[in-house]
Formats: structure tokens, C-alpha cells, sequence
């Protein structure tokens, strides 16, 4: 899986210099994106929704950011993930402040290469997949690797939770 040669005309994001220089095992998959959703990405991909993790910038009421990760089918209950990082309460961040904080926009929001390391709420059920795929920082470009790999090197700023109402997403938030 892993991947450490690149050709010239191949994407190489900020997200994937930081896996690449790491030496995480990853491969990446590519398409053509235009409604930049989870379902998009398995629709394209032929990846499952339940493995394609969805990055979404929340705010916490103390005014912290997070990124909540959580898998492509499922939707995030905010008044858990507040409990789940002892906040007060949490929302979904404002649309424009995604690009300001992340480094990315909506629809190709990466846990990885964010302006400044931000704490990572990984909903606990994404550890029982054999391997996900979370956006490399640019619409139509997707990290696969082991969800372990991706705690390991999070570790320090990682979160384990149990967040995700158990729904079918029919309307994204910011990923």
C-alpha cells in the first residue's frame, strides 16, 4: 500500500506530503469531483460510503475547533460529540470559516496538512475497518490507508468517540 514515488503529473497535496513524509502507508484514488460528498466518492470510487470518512470542522462553545472524523454513512450527533470533548455544546463551523482555519474547502477538509494542528475527534467505530479513505486536501482526491496508521500518527492530538447516529446521510455538512 505504500506509496513513494510520484510522477510529475500526479496530485501531491499538503495532506499527502505529511503521510508521505511520515512514511504512513497510503495509496490514493482519484475522480472526477463535482457534488464533493461521502457518496460521491464511493459513487466514483467504488469504495463503501461506510469506509469513505467524512472530515467535518465543528466548533465547540468554548470557540475551539475540531475536526470530527466519522464514517461516510453515518451523520454526527453534536450534543454527543460536545460530551465526548466535555463541551457545553457544538455545531458545525461557519461555512466561511472552514478555508480560514482548515487551509481547505468544503468537500476536501483533511485531517492532515491543516494550517495548524487542530484536535481530532475519530469516531471509535472507524478502528473496526480494514482500511478508509479520508480527503487528501483537494476535491476528487482520497487517502486509503489503516484507520490505525491514521490514530498512530495522530495519536497526540487524537480523540476516540462514539459520536455517529446510526442513520444513512442524505445531506452532508462540511467535509
Amino acid at each position: 500500500m505504500t506509496k513513494n514515488i510520484y510522477a510529475k503529473d500526479e496530485v501531491f497535496t499538503r495532506a499527502l506530503k505529511e503521510l508521505a513524509a511520515a512514511r504512513v502507508p497510503y495509496r490514493v484514488l482519484s475522480f472526477q469531483a463535482r457534488e464533493k460528498s461521502a457518496e460521491e466518492v464511493s459513487r466514483e470510487t467504488g469504495f463503501p460510503l461506510a469506509q469513505v470518512v467524512k472530515t467535518l470542522l465543528v466548533q465547540g462553545a468554548s470557540q475551539k475547533y475540531y475536526l470530527a472524523l466519522c464514517p461516510g454513512d453515518r451523520q454526527v450527533n453534536l450534543k454527543v460529540l460536545a460530551r465526548a470533548v466535555s463541551e457545553k455544546g457544538m455545531e458545525m463551523a461557519k461555512r466561511e470559516d472552514v478555508l480560514k482555519v482548515t487551509g481547505y474547502f468544503i468537500g476536501g477538509v483533511s485531517p492532515l496538512g491543516t494550517h495548524r494542528p487542530l484536535p481530532v475527534i475519530m469516531e471509535a467505530s472507524i478502528l473496526t475497518m480494514p482500511e478508509i479513505a479520508i480527503s487528501a486536501g483537494q476535491w476528487g482526491c482520497q487517502a486509503v490507508l489503516r484507520p490505525s496508521d491514521l490514530r498512530q500518527y495522530l495519536r497526540p492530538r487524537v480523540i476516540l468517540a462514539s459520536f455517529g447516529d446510526c442513520v444513512v446521510t442524505r445531506a452532508g455538512g462540511h467535509e
